[in-house]
């Protein structure tokens, strides 16, 4: 007997526990509903025209918080998980829907206000109000302001662009790349017939593929480049219509693209400005969402770019029906644009410009051009001093660009100049 009267009271208490839970859930909705009419140009006492059953119904919270999670386990280091989560966690309580003054966190409108705005389009369709009523009429007025689906699809983008740098920032092409698959998952409560909804944000793993190409007699492995799963686009392997490349061609049939490892190296050399996340993501952007080509001298190049100025070109041999990136070129190369737009005012030797470090965009911060103004002329006329100022932007520390300069390698390259190049 005492334990059956100890069993009812912590069943009691459970019940208690339960509903105040729920009492606070629908407060907390409530709050929420009147920032998301306010939001609509609605008056927000519009929600006090539902009856206290009605509201128990508009109010009921279904949508929890968003979740990070591997899509296979195993396959992704709990660490990115736990940093994707957290920079997750952080855009959706810092980031609002609509006017900020509304204060509605995109935290609040994944949770409570998905959950208001599905319950009342829900109800409203279902017509579970009477016909007429000033009940019918406040729901259909505060339906017509929205279409749910433009909410998850519009209002979560920028986190999507968050969540892309991250994965794209931990992806190797030549050992695995990640993505992610953005969706909002149902979930059937314990009990069996209640659910819940939830976005979840599932991390993707593919594992490099590899093959051997043949060039000028050398042997070299190059790795196949992939566009991982973006949200709610699929994954796919990079291709390039062979007219782009070829513009005189009559197939146009497409070009798979590879990269040798030695390139990867080489890159890391020259874009040594970058974190080595940042420079996964340089790499990844020029040839999938920000593939550029560039023509010059019946040459085509691909372009890698900041923001809008390039700070480097890949060359390539097609074999077969693939592209083998086989080098990237610094800007003060004489096979760029702009390296031969400089070559013609400065004209230096592939040997020169390496060894004053001009192959490398950390030479751009490093030295001060002011005490030698015939290099920074060169830069200039050869528009390569647009992209100088962009990285020093995107290095400067506290806003201060001299911080960046190098005393010793500024007098080194000055030096130079002065005894060699006859300045």
């Amino acid at each position: 007997m005492a334990k059956k009267k100890r069993y009812q009271t912590i069943k009691q208490s459970s019940h208690k526990v339960s509903n105040k839970k729920l009492r606070a859930q629908h407060e907390q909705c409530y709050i929420v509903a009147k920032k998301i009419l306010r939001h609509f140009e609605l008056n927000p006492e519009l929600i006090d025209v539902f009856t206290k059953r009605n509201r128990e119904r508009l109010l009921h919270v279904f949508y929890i918080t968003p979740v990070v999670k591997p899509d296979k386990e195993k396959t992704v280091p709990r660490q990115y998980i736990r940093n994707i989560n957290t920079a997750m966690y952080q855009y959706l309580k810092n980031n609002f829907w609509g006017n900020p003054e509304h204060n509605i966190t995109l935290t609040e409108l994944a949770t409570y206000g998905l959950s208001f705005l599905s319950n009342i389009e829900q109800a409203f369709e279902e017509k579970f109000f009477e016909e007429n009523s000033p009940q019918f009429e406040a729901a259909r007025t505060i339906c017509e302001k929205f279409n749910r689906d433009d909410v998850l699809n519009n209002e979560f983008f920028g986190l999507m662009t968050d969540i892309y740098h991250l994965t794209s920032g931990y992806s190797k092409v030549n050992f695995r790349m990640y993505g992610f698959a953005f969706d909002c998952e149902k979930i059937t409560k314990s009990c069996g017939c209640c659910y819940e909804f939830r976005f979840a944000v599932r991390i993707t793993a593919q594992n490099s593929e590899s093959k051997f190409f043949t060039y000028n007699d050398i042997k070299r492995k190059a790795f196949r480049m992939h566009q991982t799963d973006i949200g709610t686009y699929l994954p796919e392997p990079v291709t390039v219509e062979r007219s782009k490349i070829f513009p005189k061609t009559k197939e146009n049939d497409k070009l798979d693209i590879y990269i040798q490892s030695h390139v990867l190296h080489r890159f890391k050399e020259r874009m040594n400005v970058f974190l080595p996340t940042d420079q996964n993501i340089l790499i990844q952007n020029a040839f999938t969402l920000k593939m550029k080509l560039a023509s010059f001298e019946n040459r085509v190049l691909f372009a890698c770019f900041i923001e809008k100025h390039p700070i480097g070109y890949f060359t390539f041999f097609v074999q077969d029906s693939c592209i083998v990136i086989n080098t990237i070129l610094p800007l003060t190369s004489e096979n760029t644009p702009e390296g031969k737009k400089m070559h013609e005012s400065l004209p230096l030797t592939k040997d020169e410009r390496i060894y004053l470090g001009m192959d490398k965009l950390s030479f751009y911060l490093k030295v001060d051009f002011e005490q030698i103004p015939i290099l920074k002329q060169a830069l200039i006329d050869s528009k390569i001093w647009e992209t100088k100022l962009e990285i020093e932007a995107l290095n400067s520390v506290d806003g201060d660009d001299n911080t960046l300069i190098d005393l010793d390698k500024t007098i080194f390259v000055k030096n130079y100049f002065d005894k060699y190049v006859g300045l």
